[in-house]
């Protein structure tokens, strides 16, 4: 598809090719649809990410709970300074 500027008619503008952080082409959307889609599908593979990391991190816990309260204690500890001294 090009563009044609009604000022000057001689001048065409072609659509620029975009191309993801990968060297890929990215996909070109044509329709709401085509966005809904490809949001849906986003969603989905986040919601997959999310369940696995969750999983994991559980399994850790249960591996290891001294060092995952320790950590947790460190956590809490460095945000209440952080916090404390905004007062």
């Amino acid at each position: 598809m090009t563009t044609k500027i009604a000022a000057y008619p001689e001048v065409v503008i072609q659509p620029a090719s975009r191309v993801s952080t990968e060297g890929r082409h990215a996909p070109d959307i044509k329709t709401p649809l085509d966005l809904q889609e490809k949001l849906l599908e986003i969603v989905d593979t986040g919601k997959t990410r999310a369940t696995e990391w969750k999983g994991r991190l559980q399994d850790d816990i249960r591996e290891k709970p001294i060092q995952s309260v320790l950590i947790a204690a460190a956590i809490g500890a460095a945000i209440a300074l952080i916090v404390g001294r905004r007062r």
